[in-house]
């Protein structure tokens, strides 16, 4: 108020002084009877209650359109640096050399030899080099069974050159002398030769074997593992002077798409010359092995087929599989169908059957043909690796085995083919019970159908194969202990002769248990004790197994 006092005086007394500046107002006088006072009249307040807006509940959509751009970032790849990590198990020790030596009852000799070491020739290459021998023979003659013994030989030898260069080479030689007896004489009904000193008898079969590999040695730029080998072998026997010749060469080549997809390609050639009594039989097979397999996170699908040529007649088999992991690497579901051509040799036939007749007739080396179309489930859970398939396999010209009952010295078995259609059962577990004790169990049965061929039974060829096995070892490593049954049943035979007949044979049981226990670092001993119920069943017609028999000796490592 005070202020406006103030303005209102000095306002007054500037229009009195323009008043008094006007010439043309009359001369009068003015009488000022009270200053006037401006006054503001009291004000009331308003009292004002604020309120919020109403709230917008409703949701817009917002779209955004964000343009894609590439890139360039540089970002060097991380250095990985070891770290400590203790255990509480200690290392074991490698060791260069193997020795392995014994004797046993009845008549036994026993040796097993290897060494090996790698040998550094630079900062990035070298040479591995390695050296096997073995040797095992045993004579179980007796009043009932003469000239039961066999021998077995072998000697083999390796080295690969792993170059700076990213690529490496190898070769591999080796011998293997085979010693048999045809000792059915003195078990057959007739025994025309209840005697006969034992180098009427003995077969040996002598195998050189030689092969060579160059493969890449490292990852290559492009992804891509190569390798080109070959493996030849010359075999011959005893009695029948037969010989055969075998050479196989081996291309291969995968390209890998994206670090996990693999594209493969194979090209194979496989000759065969066999020859006896101045008749030489060939067999020579070609195949080419195109496949893609693509690896997803729960799929795995392999396409691919399988081209081959033999003898001028062209097969084309199929190469598919597909594979799910339906619950990770607790259950995976596979299937798929594949064929091949699958040689009949004189090395193959006579070692699956070593009591073969060495003079095979024209047309006895042959390829079986087949296709396999299969299912199963397979996965780990916990402690178990396990699994269970089934399969169809129709086969054509199968090699079944007769017996040979002529008036001779030997007892030995032809070879006879048929089409067979085969039903296959596979299973196999394997399981760590303990931490220090493994078990595995592996089984397998075939129904063989012979209406499509012309023999009713599949001569010597058993259904069902089972193979039980637990391995201990202790903490130290010091003991090892094994226990393994096996279990077969028997196959039918059928015996040639003046009057034709057949049969089945008995079944196998075999119980065997053993173990090695290292006294000192270096030095220990074995044990093995096999076929513990003495059974003698027949393999082959006429020709019993070994009975109970017993090995032990020293084991050395250096």
């Amino acid at each position: 108020m005070k202020y406006l006092r103030i303005i209102f005086l000095f306002l007054l007394s500037a229009m009195a002084n323009l008043a008094w500046a006007q010439p043309e107002l009359p001369s009068e006088q003015v009488e000022v009877i009270k200053i006037f006072e401006a006054q503001l009249a009291e004000s009331n307040k308003v009292a004002v209650q604020p309120e919020l807006p109403t709230l917008d509940t409703t949701v817009a959509k917002q779209t955004y359109d964000v343009q894609p751009k590439t890139i360039d970032v540089e970002y060097p790849a991380p250095r990985l640096k070891p770290i400590t990590y203790k255990s509480d198990e200690e290392i074991a020790d490698a060791y260069k050399a193997y020795l392995k030596f014994g004797g046993g009852l009845p008549k036994s000799i026993y040796g097993d030899g290897s060494f090996n070491t790698l040998i550094k020739t630079g900062e990035k290459k070298a040479v591995d080099i390695g050296i096997n021998l073995f040797h095992h023979q045993a004579d179980f003659s007796d009043k009932k069974v003469e000239n039961q013994r066999f021998g077995l030989t072998k000697a083999q030898g390796k080295a690969t050159y792993y170059s700076d260069k990213g690529f490496g080479v190898g070769g591999n030689i080796g011998y293997t002398n085979n010693r048999t007896s045809y000792y059915g004489y003195s078990v057959q009904p007739f025994k025309v030769y209840p005697t006969l000193p034992k180098e009427d008898v003995q077969q040996v079969y002598g195998i050189f074997d030689l092969g060579g590999k160059f493969f890449n040695s490292v990852q290559t730029a492009g992804d891509i593992n190569y390798s080109a080998g070959f493996d030849l072998y010359a075999m011959g026997d005893d009695i029948a002077a037969a010989n055969e010749f075998g050479f196989d060469l081996k291309l291969k080549a995968t390209k890998w798409i994206r670090g996990k997809h693999s594209f493969d390609i194979g090209l194979r050639t496989d000759f065969t010359s066999f020859k006896v009594s101045g008749e030489t039989q060939s067999l020579n097979n070609y195949s080419l092995t195109p496949a893609f397999t693509y690896h997803g996170n729960a799929v795995k699908v392999k396409a691919g087929v399988n081209l081959m040529s033999s003898n001028d007649e062209y097969f084309p088999f199929p190469d598919l599989e597909v594979v799910l992991n339906l619950t990770g690497n607790e259950l995976a579901f596979y299937t798929g169908v594949n064929g091949d051509l699958q040689k009949n040799t004189f090395r193959s036939l006579t070692t699956y059957n070593p009591y073969i007749y060495t003079g095979l007739p024209a047309g006895s080396i042959v390829n079986t043909k087949y296709y396999h179309v299969y299912a199963g489930v397979k996965g780990n859970f916990k402690s178990f690796e396990y699994m269970l398939q089934g399969g169809f396999k129709p086969t054509n010209d199968l090699a079944l085995f007769y017996y040979r009952h002529q008036q001779d010295k030997l007892s030995d078995f032809d070879v006879r083919y048929d089409d067979v259609n085969i039903i296959n059962l596979r299973a196999s577990l394997k399981a760590n019970v303990l931490k220090s004790l493994s078990m595995t169990a592996t089984l397998s049965y075939n129904i063989f159908d012979m209406s499509n061929g012309e023999e009713p039974k599949p001569w010597h060829l058993p259904a069902l194969d089972a193979n039980f096995m637990a391995v201990y070892t202790t903490a130290d490593n010091k003991l090892r202990a094994k226990a393994q049954v096996n279990v077969q049943d028997g196959a039918y035979y059928n015996a040639l002769g003046g009057v034709q007949r057949w049969g089945k044979l008995n079944n196998l049981f075999d119980v065997s248990v053993g173990g090695e226990y290292w006294i000192l670092k270096k030095f220990g001993a074995f044990l093995e004790v096999n076929n513990l119920f003495n059974n003698k069943r027949q393999r082959w017609v006429y020709y019993p197994t070994y009975g109970v028999n017993v090995l032990a000796g020293i084991n050395a490592r250096f």
